[in-house]
């Protein structure tokens, strides 16, 4: 996968139509906070948003009444409400729960940045990150969104999805953001590389996503045996012995299989995971 980024789901352009639905203008006015905007001025919501200013204003009321949003001196910001809803989805949830032990083992044994994503659209979706001694601190982030071309998480996810060459045909349609000059957009090109990556259940990328580091990604399966979700991890370019760090992740891999499919399979999404580890 690879850590890194600039989420591009933010971009303002997806702003340029105003809705028409109330829930539509509340969702487009959540939507205007970023990273580098997590706390945004009335008139800022309206411009980022797209909706009427006076809209913004009666919308952000009830929106602070019900801690969806924050009031704070210059402004807004999004509320803890926001958070605690995310928790409660369910699929994300349980890997995040199930895979967050994993991680701690992963990073502890690598000191690599671990990664654990799923497939969102033609994006990659990060549900989860955790960073050692050799992490990017400053490139990924939960919830953060990637393009699919470029990461190792993202083309595991396009070679494993059961619609993979329509999914690469939408993705190259959207002509994709190229995050390094390494990036590969090339059609062709990467259709063979799916084929590969399907065959080896392995995928990789080298300064793709940031010049400088190497990333390699394995799935987790559900109990069909179907990819839901891939675990990545991410290490300096100069990191020796590749072989001996893939082998681990898929350990960890298998872990998070195991646990999920143990717990999905009892409809137990509440119960509290109990530490996995790679030493198993």
């Amino acid at each position: 996968m690879s850590v890194l980024a600039h989420d591009i789901s933010t971009d303002e352009s997806e702003h340029t139509s105003i809705p028409n639905s109330v829930l539509g203008k509340a969702f487009s006015i959540l939507s205007a906070f970023d990273d580098e905007h997590d706390t945004l001025r009335l008139v800022d919501l309206s411009q980022r948003s797209g909706v009427p200013k006076p809209s913004v204003y009666r919308l952000a009321q009830e929106l602070v009444a019900l801690g969806l949003l924050e009031r704070v001196d210059n402004g807004y910001r999004i509320g803890f409400s926001v958070f605690a809803l995310s928790q409660r989805v369910g699929t994300a949830s349980l890997l995040r729960t199930v895979g967050r032990p994993v991680l701690v083992d992963l990073v502890a044994m690598t000191r690599g940045t671990a990664h654990l994503a799923v497939l969102e659209g033609t994006g990659t979706y990060y549900l989860e990150k955790l960073g050692g001694t050799r992490s990017v601190h400053s490139l990924s982030k939960v919830g953060g969104r990637l393009p699919l071309t470029c990461t190792a998480s993202g083309k595991l996810l396009l070679a494993m999805s059961p619609h993979h060459d329509d999914l690469l045909d939408a993705v190259v349609a959207e002509r994709p953001q190229q995050l390094t000059a390494h990036s590969q957009l090339d059609h062709a090109s990467l259709r063979r590389e799916l084929d590969v990556i399907r065959e080896h259940e392995l995928a990789t990328e080298r300064e793709e996503a940031l010049i400088g580091f190497k990333s390699f990604a394995v799935p987790i399966y559900d109990s069909g045996h179907a990819v839901i979700a891939a675990l990545s991890l991410t290490v300096p370019v100069s990191h020796s012995g590749d072989e001996p760090l893939v082998r681990t992740l898929r350990m960890a891999s298998a872990g998070i299989t195991r646990q999920h499919t143990k717990l999905a399979m009892r409809g137990d999404c509440q119960q509290r995971t109990p530490a996995l580890t790679l030493y198993r």
